[in-house]
């Protein structure tokens, strides 16, 4: 049997027509299927452990989606396959996987995910965390009344280049610390992207034991509105005097004034120490 998992508020809400059809598609391939909300599920491990051996966990949704159920299926092992469909808006997770597959089989990518720790909240990210401009983006996607997309992403950046002030901050990285000032954002990664689709970390690639830092400091308003577009393709980082990148196990943000924060697009303010461990 199918066991689609499906989270009713992906997609801004449009889930349910995605979930009928990719219901209907299964059974025309013969499958058994059952539907089940995510957000009515409020323990999945055992949910999972209680479906049978041949059961498929087929995850319906988005980068939000498999964040929230991260830290509940990470490091566990499960006789079920569990898969994904993407299916929200950002997608990221699926993206840096280079697939064209559309069932991706992720049991094997829930085991080593980072540790985030900020100001006493601790969870498991599937593509990354970060301070600045990125997040205060992510503020105010969240709290716009306009549905969630790309074109409003892209009105909000630009808002953001307009109303964002650059912080100074202590980057700790293995032990070794850098005081930086006015940063602009300061990402550390698991994956290569963020943001639906900005490859902020062109060489992230999952691995377990290391990290890759990304800080973005000390560069004009108008011209970081021209090097910003180069982050989907990951051409930035040839900007050397603006940008700086590390690979490290351990990496530790503090900031002397409260800012904003995002652990896989979940935003968070106000922020003063963001911590970021490998899980080997």
């Amino acid at each position: 049997m199918d066991i689609i998992l499906y989270n009713p508020l992906s997609r801004n809400g449009r889930d349910q027509a995605f979930v009928r059809k990719v219901s209907h598609k299964l059974k025309k391939e013969g499958r058994d299927v059952r539907l089940e909300n995510l957000l009515l599920i409020h323990d999945v491990e055992p949910f999972i452990k209680g479906c049978a051996d041949d059961d498929r966990i087929i995850i319906l949704g988005g980068d939000g989606t498999l964040s929230r159920i991260a830290d509940v299926i990470c490091d566990r092992t499960f006789s079920q396959p569990i898969m994904v469909i993407k299916a929200g808006t950002g997608n990221d997770f699926v993206r840096s996987l280079k697939t064209k597959d559309h069932y991706v089989r992720i049991n094997h990518l829930m085991k080593d995910l980072p540790m985030v720790t900020t100001d006493g909240v601790s969870r498991r990210t599937i593509n990354g965390a970060g301070i600045g401009l990125d997040g205060y983006v992510g503020h105010l996607v969240n709290t716009s009344t306009k549905k969630k997309n790309k074109l409003n992403y892209f009105r909000h950046t630009l808002e953001g280049f307009v109303k964002y002030k650059p912080v100074s901050a202590t980057i700790t990285i293995d032990g070794v610390s850098h005081q930086e000032e006015k940063i602009w954002l300061a990402a550390i990664m698991h994956g290569a992207y963020f943001g639906g689709g900005m490859k902020i970390a062109p060489k992230a690639d999952r691995h377990p034991e290391h990290l890759h830092v990304v800080i973005v400091k000390d560069i004009p308003k108008w011209l970081l509105t021209l090097i910003f577009p180069t982050i989907y393709m990951g051409r930035h980082t040839i900007f050397k005097r603006y940008v700086k990148t590390y690979v490290g196990k351990e990496i530790t943000i503090t900031t002397d004034d409260g800012t904003y924060a995002q652990i896989d697009g979940d935003t968070i303010y106000p922020v003063t120490t963001l911590n970021v461990k490998a899980a080997k």
